[in-house]
């Protein structure tokens, strides 16, 4: 199994003008792309994220030049030229990562949100939802799960259709690893769910 993971949790050292020069310099469906994004936050993450895509594709596959996607029936992108080679892309205010795989993958990053009763209650299943409350850190433990299901979402490709409750249930994890990392000095978990 060929795979990298590139994480970027710098993001806020970027200033403005390094942001827009950085904007400038990708492939101009990419920049529109970026650009659609109202406030430079999420101009910024855009940005990065396809420039970790394109770290992990230079590394890891020894491909150097700039990709288009496509789009799956369900918006999951994927390489035009490469539909070989699998990514998932994330973000988040504190971090920007893309994970790219030879075999079906999934990314999700968040930062660390709020356990919310009525939030853990409409997306974890009762299980779940005892796991996190019961936890010393209850906000890292729902974010974490929180990360594990997105990620394996991202991994199939379809969205949320599933029931939330149901995603991390064994039967819907056969041939699925997940790995999750915790950063609460940075203030962000991770996920990645790929096919084994």
């Amino acid at each position: 199994m060929k795979y990298i993971l590139c994480l970027n949790d710098h993001i806020a050292d970027l200033n403005e003008e390094q942001t827009e020069r950085l904007i400038n310099s990708l492939p101009e469906w990419r920049r529109e792309q970026a650009l659609r994004y109202k406030q430079l936050q999420g101009r910024k993450e855009c940005a990065i994220g396809y420039v970790e895509l394109l770290r992990g594709l230079c590394e890891r596959f020894n491909i150097n030049e700039m990709p288009a996607f496509a789009y799956n029936e369900h918006g999951k992108p994927y390489l035009k030229e490469h539909p070989d080679i699998h990514f998932s892309i994330s973000h988040c205010k504190e971090a920007v990562g893309c994970f790219v795989s030879n075999r079906p993958c999934g990314l999700d990053i968040e930062r660390i949100r709020t356990a919310k009763p009525d939030l853990v209650r409409h997306t974890m299943s009762p299980e779940e939802a005892e796991s996190i409350f019961s936890n010393p850190f209850p906000d890292v433990a729902f974010t974490r799960i929180w990360t594990q299901k997105e990620a394996v979402l991202k991994l199939k490709g379809t969205g949320i259709v599933d029931d939330l409750h149901s995603v991390l249930k064994p039967d819907k994890l056969q041939g699925i690893e997940l790995q999750t990392i915790e950063n609460p000095y940075m203030g962000y978990v991770y996920t990645i769910a790929i096919q084994i």
